[in-house]
């Protein structure tokens, strides 16, 4: 009788300790008592698994929603930051060309004088006019002269240096600033952009068509007297100046660079032509 018990005990002990339910079998099986306890107990670990069971499954349910609701906010906060992105540049740039646009230029340029003059370095800018656009939209059509400004723009992009930029000041022209280039950087710059428009025609549907441009250029003069919030009224003289030289280059056969001079204004000086 002592190990009968002695094995009574011990299946209880196995109930309690072991994950699984071990079987009541033999001569202990005929014990009320045991089986009372046995049943009992396999009840329990059975309502203790289930709950666990179905803990886990909740758990698990709850971390692949919030998963799911994680991943759809960062899709959204990756789509906003996309679409502000998106407005930023299409409210700096001009939508056509993909150029700056006249406010955002202005903008820019003005901190960039202010930069130049405060650390005493030459700058300037650089008014470029596509020859004959007219002529050329009525000939070829307006998508064509669509195209043609694109191609403009990408030229005059390839041609520039990592600190110079470009706007489109309205129609067919064009303003390029540039700073750490005297006159005869200056006037280099802008010969590239020239001869690399002349060389590179725009091409259509109908065939390649050459595009070549007018450009003024001028330097600014180096002022402590003028104060940043003068320096939007600066820029536009400036601009004119060149605008000038562009059109002294216009009236002079086109295709050609000129740059303003400010010891003789009325003249200028023509420093490279086709």
């Amino acid at each position: 009788m002592d190990e009968k018990l002695d094995r009574a005990l011990e299946h209880i002990k196995q109930l309690l300790k072991e994950n699984t339910i071990p079987p009541l079998t033999g001569d202990l099986a005929e014990i009320p008592e045991l089986i009372e306890i046995h049943d009992e107990i396999k009840s329990a670990r059975e309502i203790l698994a289930s709950f666990s069971t179905r803990h886990e499954e909740v758990l698990s349910a709850l971390t692949e929603s919030l998963c799911r609701e994680i991943e759809k906010w960062s899709e959204a906060m990756d789509a906003l930051h996309e679409s502000e992105t998106r407005f930023k540049y299409l409210a700096n740039h001009d939508p056509l060309t993909g150029a700056m646009n006249r406010r955002s230029f202005m903008e820019r340029a003005a901190q960039e004088l202010n930069d130049a003059f405060r650390h005493h370095y030459p700058c300037g800018v650089i008014m470029i006019d596509i020859d004959h656009f007219k002529l050329f939209n009525d000939t070829y059509g307006h998508q064509a002269g669509d195209e043609a400004l694109r191609h403009a723009v990408k030229i005059i992009s390839s041609c520039s240096r990592s600190h110079d930029f470009l706007g489109r000041y309205g129609g067919e022209e064009f303003v390029f600033f540039f700073c750490h280039a005297d006159n005869y950087t200056s006037l280099k710059i802008a010969e590239r952009i020239r001869t690399t428009l002349e060389e590179n025609p725009v091409i259509l549907q109908t065939g390649d068509v050459p595009v070549t441009a007018s450009l003024g250029v001028v330097i600014a003069k180096q002022s402590d007297d003028i104060k940043f919030e003068k320096l939007g009224n600066y820029l536009e003289t400036l601009i004119s100046y060149a605008d000038r030289a562009m059109y002294t280059a216009k009236k002079n056969g086109r295709n050609k660079v000129v740059l303003y001079d400010y010891d003789n204004p009325q003249t200028f000086t023509e420093k490279y032509e086709s």
